[in-house]
């Protein structure tokens, strides 16, 4: 289901649910939980032509794991990469040895210096696998790949957290150079 119609609400949701819920005037609770009707009614008065049978599809058949639906179906949000001020109530867990990042050439002396922050985003995220690195990190060009001693940093006391909803993507609060490898 890559269809372009799939594409443009799954990213539409992603602006919502991670960043500007307040756009098409929805609430999310602390937990960044939306009331799934509620968000199909505002996105459609808002111009945009959602159904929960297509949200369901979403997150049923993307490559990418953005969303998750609460046990009774009656809720959903994103499991990752908010800039809006939620908790999603994550345990930290051990992660594995080592996680990736991959970044832009132009980020990368900023990176090695200062370490790796989360911006304008709440948590810093970290892949399991280097395919999916690469592909973040090629969003802003030529992509570099950043090897991370999570296990390092986890057991020198930084948490870390495993999405809910896509198990590749790790989040931690920022990465002190002295973890990083070029």
């Amino acid at each position: 289901m890559n269809s372009p119609k799939f594409k443009k609400t799954s990213k539409f949701l992603s602006y919502i649910l991670r960043h500007h819920p307040e756009s098409i005037g929805l609430e999310v609770d602390r937990q960044g939980w939306a009331h799934l009707p509620s968000l199909v009614e505002k996105a459609n008065n808002s111009g945009r032509s959602v159904s929960e049978d297509i949200i369901q599809k979403i997150i049923a058949q993307s490559d990418k794991q953005r969303f998750r639906l609460s046990d009774d179906g009656n809720y959903i949000r994103a499991g990752y990469g908010h800039s809006i001020d939620v908790d999603l109530d994550l345990d930290p867990i051990r992660p594995p040895d080592v996680l990736y990042h991959g970044t832009a050439k132009k980020n990368l002396d900023s990176i090695l210096a200062k370490g790796l922050h989360p911006g304008s985003r709440n948590l810093v995220h970290l892949s399991a696998n280097i395919s999916d690195a690469m592909e973040v990190g090629s969003r802003h060009g030529r992509p570099y790949l950043l090897t991370i001693a999570s296990l390092k940093m986890y057991n020198a006391g930084h948490p870390f957290y495993q999405s809910d909803s896509e198990p590749n993507i790790w989040l931690v609060e920022s990465v002190p150079p002295p973890f990083i490898e070029k």
